[in-house]
């Protein structure tokens, strides 16, 4: 293994980054630790070469001026000796063992890169911080902007940026980074739809951890020591070599034609690559179930007032429909995530008995389950009740519920052609918030069921409704659903990229058993 390191200014971490690879790699398997100074002052040797003890297999190859991470991990690899070579930034530590799962992962296929999960660095201990919680997965939009998200497969969709394996044999067929990138930004999507694409795969080797130093404006030591002054649209080469018939959903008008991708082109014919679709269906579960190809694409319309729920910051007004916000149902369902009719019919239907005792675990009430005690929500509703979305309803109605079915769409709202997601309901004067989707459904403060009968309820148990003495553009604000405001779907249509997929998908012969995630 070929560890390599793209270092800027980073004389402390990149100390401290070399020596917890020497010593936590077996030196069997440790071919090179590769250090690339990017045009550092003063140069980085004049601090590695003192304080790395000759033990440590230590190679350093450097700028005369910073030509940007993206530059600085091409010169790492084409330099690299090993078998594998692993791409690392220059302030991360990695648990002992790293290298086991993620070698055995490359030796199982040429084709390949290998992601760890992503741990939190102690930058005192410059170690990682025990249970500090851990991050691997991402997918992207078709703007090729990412996020992350997690589920139980091992395969994710594109990378993060930084930490990733390969095989030196891949990175010498697929070239290593497109030519025409710079500067940073935009490389590990293209690199992972260059491997998904043309016969490889990313997966994640969920048995290797590597602490990451993230980036914290109240501690000086992790502050950056250098800027980034030239300004580069990587992301639109991404779309404009890879995103074929899709590219014009790119910003909602495509990269610019003159963009010229004529060797990412040239790569993809000699590597046997496959067009985009095929990406987006082996992902149809975060493409569909996730909701990013939607079925519809609406305005949310007060059922009272006849105006649209529109963005504003992080909340919401509602203004005339023709200046509101484009949503359409996103995030999959998770287990048991209840169909909006049975959630509706369920809550609303729940009868009331005033002669009936019923047991809400630890204590009883008379007169049904909406009778238990609410403030403390599910801890106190069980017994002959259940919890869901903010009621206590006998488990006779909870029975009744129908479910979505799981890694379906949807449990949440999503703004159209955005990474943002309606999270949060808060009652007045405060209202839904927003956050990055959660695209697996998990984030139970994502959730919302839009029920046939008008009401938006959130998880919470509150309903979306509309400020009363908001003035002309009033705020949408969190209320009990039996006062809240009632809405609708308005000038709801198919877009254009769902119809393309499905069109493509059929062209290209693609079945649903494929895998799917």
């Amino acid at each position: 293994m070929s560890v390599v390191l793209p270092c800027l200014n980073e004389s402390t971490t990149a100390t401290k980054t070399v020596m917890s690879f020497c010593d936590r790699t077996p030196s069997d398997v440790l071919e090179e630790i590769i250090v690339v100074d990017d045009g550092s002052t003063p140069p980085l040797s004049e601090v590695l070469l003192k304080e790395v003890p000759k033990r440590c297999p230590l190679r350093i190859e450097r700028h005369g001026a910073p030509v940007g991470l993206m530059g600085a991990k091409q010169t790492g690899g084409d330099h690299a000796l090993g078998e594998f070579v692993g791409f690392y930034d220059c302030h991360v530590a990695p648990r002992r063992g790293w290298e086991k799962q993620t070698m055995q992962l490359l030796r199982e296929k040429e084709r390949r890169l290998v992601i760890p999960m992503i741990g939190t660095l102690d930058v005192t201990k410059w170690d990682e911080v025990p249970n500090g919680g851990s991050v691997g997965k991402c997918y992207m939009n078709f703007n090729a902007d990412w996020w992350w998200y997690n589920d139980d497969s091992p395969y994710t969709p594109v990378i993060s940026g930084g930490l990733v394996a390969t095989t030196r044999n891949w990175w010498r067929d697929s070239g290593g980074f497109d030519s025409g990138m710079h500067g940073w930004g935009g490389e590990n999507t293209e690199t992972a739809l260059r491997v998904w694409l043309c016969g490889g795969d990313v997966i994640r080797a969920d048995q290797t951890m590597v602490a990451h130093m993230w980036r914290n404006d109240a501690d000086k030591r992790t502050v950056a020591r250098y800027k980034h002054t030239a300004k580069y649209d990587n992301v639109a080469r991404v779309a404009a070599g890879w995103f074929d018939e899709f590219s014009h959903k790119f910003r909602n008008q495509g990269p610019d034609p003159s963009i010229d991708v004529t060797p990412v082109k040239e790569l993809q014919k000699k590597l046997g690559c496959k067009p985009f679709v095929h990406f987006l269906h082996r992902f149809r579960q975060i493409y569909e179930g996730g909701g990013l190809l939607p079925k519809q694409v609406f305005h949310i319309r007060s059922m009272t007032s006849g105006k649209c729920l529109q963005r504003h910051d992080k909340s919401y007004l509602l203004v005339p429909c023709g200046e509101s916000s484009w949503f359409h149902f996103g995030n999959q369902a998770p287990a048991q995530f209840p169909s909006p009719e049975g959630l509706e019919r369920a809550i609303v239907g729940e009868p009331e008995d005033s002669d009936k005792k019923t047991v809400c675990g630890g204590h009883s009430v008379t007169g049904g389950c909406s009778k238990c005690p609410q403030g403390h929500g599910s801890e106190w509703c069980h017994g002959d009740c259940t919890w869901v979305f903010g009621s206590c309803i006998s488990k006779a109605s909870a029975s009744k519920l129908g479910f979505l079915p799981e890694r379906s769409c949807c449990s949440g709202l999503r703004e159209w052609n955005s990474l943002d997601c309606m999270e949060n309901l808060q009652a007045a004067p405060k209202g839904p918030g927003t956050a990055l989707c959660d695209v697996a459904g998990a984030a139970t403060l994502q959730h919302y069921s839009f029920e046939s009968g008008g009401h938006i309820r959130h998880f919470s148990g509150l309903c979306i409704s509309q400020d009363l003495e908001g003035g002309q553009y009033p705020k949408a604000v969190g209320a009990n659903c039996e006062e809240a405001h009632r809405f609708e779907l308005a000038d709801a249509f198919e877009p254009e990229e769902t119809r393309i997929y499905r069109e493509s998908v059929l062209r290209n012969g693609l079945t649903d058993d494929l895998p799917d995630h």
